[in-house]
């Protein structure tokens, strides 16, 4: 089976081409190829093939994490998608249109030098707490709070759900790096306020910063726990996820977010609808050939 490795931000994942790929078990083979020690390694397994009839997408995008549980949406991953998609001839560089679980998704090559720039779009996010699904009191307006349990000793008492086509969790700290990561994300995870589990992030809030030829946008300082993964690089609906609640909850007045993560830089950027757009490198690594006993 041919493959392709692929990476947004230190996100890694690798990438099978479905239109000719035969894969009979997508959740055994992503915990096979996902391994760091007896796999490829990655943070997940890509599906990429032939849309649904009458779909208007250029190809539907299956994602699983690297515990081989099906996640519904993946920025990071779409990214290097829609970068795959062009470069194969099955998408137009400035309007790529992918089906996924949490559904259509429209992608832009800005460039397809070095790293390669791709923006995506990705929905409106939501503060339903039906729609996250989160047990949590809430009318939708604003992101519904959890009250953090005691015993995982963070300086703030809150944290706040909030769907990006899957479930998300944002706690703000002072400081990210300092924090032991999975003592606080894996209790968060499996948290019973989530019956689906949550992406978990440690978010703090720094000084404005810009990018060349933009105004002032509000800079996110992240490390992400996702849901079936552990810790990653970077999660790119993690970098929509804290964005959404930061301007809900007045953190910032910035037209848009950069999202500092462990493996590199994200935009995020609200249109006048309130769509979330997702914007980072997207880069092929290589390709190779994976043989099964």
């Amino acid at each position: 089976m041919r493959f392709l490795k692929v990476e947004g931000a230190g996100n890694d994942y690798v990438l099978v081409d479905a239109f000719r790929e035969r894969c009979g078990n997508p959740a055994e083979l992503s915990i096979a190829l996902s391994d760091r020690h007896t796999g490829v390694g990655s943070d997940g397994l890509l599906l990429v093939g032939p849309p649904s009839p009458g779909s208007p997408a250029a190809a539907e995008m299956r994602m699983f994490n690297a515990d081989g549980s099906e996640g519904r949406m993946c920025g990071n991953g779409l990214r290097c998608v829609v970068r795959w998609l062009v470069r194969e001839g099955r998408g137009r560089r400035g309007d790529v249109l992918v089906q996924t679980a949490a559904g259509l998704r429209r992608g832009r090559l800005l460039s397809d030098v070095g790293e390669g720039r791709v923006e995506v779009s990705m929905g409106r996010p939501s503060f339903h707490p039906e729609d996250i699904p989160a047990r949590l009191p809430g009318d939708g307006t604003q992101p519904p709070a959890l009250q953090l349990p005691p015993e995982l000793g963070l300086s703030t008492r809150e944290g706040h759900a909030v769907s990006v086509g899957n479930p998300h969790l944002v706690v703000r700290v002072s400081d990210p790096a300092s924090l032991d990561l999975a003592a606080c994300g894996r209790p968060l995870e499996h948290h019973a306020a989530f019956p689906d589990g949550v992406n978990a992030h440690f978010v703090a809030l720094h000084e404005s910063a810009s990018l060349p030829g933009a105004r002032s946008n509000a800079l996110l300082e992240v490390r992400p726990w996702e849901r079936g993964s552990g810790a990653t690089r970077a999660c790119g609906t993690g970098a929509v996820a804290v964005s959404a609640v930061a301007r809900a909850l007045g953190w910032s007045v910035a037209p848009s977010f950069l999202v500092e993560m462990p493996g590199g830089r994200l935009e995020v950027r609200f249109d006048d609808d309130g769509e979330a757009w997702l914007i980072g490198p997207a880069r092929l690594v290589f390709q190779g050939e994976w043989a099964s006993a």
